[in-house]
């Protein structure tokens, strides 16, 4: 679609992600940014032969992250307590097709059953404190976050963000006609109980939603079209839930 773009974001299970599973899913969706969470160093070095540009931080547990690209962008790191988020800013210059700036986080928030750090539902309070601290002081009319919030949404974590932006395979789902699906299982190759990983939008238009299995990890990933410019006015926050939720 002109002036789209294609992102996926995943949870990669800490790094025990398939990395030629990794290359299959950007090469079968044609996919222009993938957000990590849980990068381990083989995930990074197969999704960056595909898309090289952007910036991936693995690590050998749960902290890697990165955001990869297929064309160029102005990555940086947004101060977050425990775990910081990523950000990049993808202009039309760079990106065909691209009308205007589009601003996009990735994050991946603490667990609540997380035992270090302790307690865990004050490092989540404190990492929202930190978002929302940064959002506040850096607004954008095009703004995506996406990544493992580690909260359905019946948790107050998914509600904060849903008072500030719309949830994306929300809106996709209610055009569509369809269920909202779940992204988390216990083990890879489960059926997905929980929908815990979400696309929060703000001055896009969200389209071809999926959730897609990616090899080796516990969570599904995230595939979306998202263009800047809204197809039609946002529903009412109270009709969020027209779309069956997981």
């Amino acid at each position: 679609m002109a002036g789209s773009i294609r992102v996926l974001s995943g949870n990669l299970w800490w790094g025990k992600a398939d990395p030629d599973g990794l290359i299959d899913l950007i090469r079968d969706y044609q996919v222009d940014v993938f957000a990590a969470q849980e990068l381990g160093h083989e995930n990074a070095e197969a999704i960056s032969s595909e898309l090289p540009h952007g910036c991936l931080e693995p690590d050998g547990a749960f902290q890697g992250m990165g955001i990869a690209l297929r064309h160029p962008g102005a990555y940086d790191r947004i101060p977050m307590y425990f775990r910081d988020a990523r950000r990049v800013v993808l202009q039309p210059a760079d990106w065909p097709g691209l009308e205007c700036p589009v601003d996009l986080v990735n994050v991946h928030f603490h667990a609540p059953h997380a035992i270090r750090p302790f307690p865990s539902v004050m490092v989540r309070w404190r990492q929202a404190r930190d978002l929302d601290k940064f959002l506040d002081a850096n607004a954008s009319d095009t703004r995506l976050i996406v990544g493992d919030y580690n909260a359905t949404p019946h948790w107050p974590l998914y509600k904060r963000y849903l008072r500030r932006f719309s949830d994306g395979a929300i809106e996709a789902a209610q055009r569509e006609g369809r269920a909202v699906q779940g992204t988390w299982g216990p083990r890879p190759g489960s059926p997905r109980l929980l929908r815990i990983d979400h696309a929060m939008v703000r001055g896009l238009t969200v389209e071809r939603f999926k959730v897609v299995g990616i090899p080796g990890s516990d969570h599904s990933a995230l595939i979306f079209d998202c263009t800047p410019g809204r197809r039609d006015e946002p529903r009412p926050k109270h009709e969020a839930g027209a779309a069956r939720l997981v």
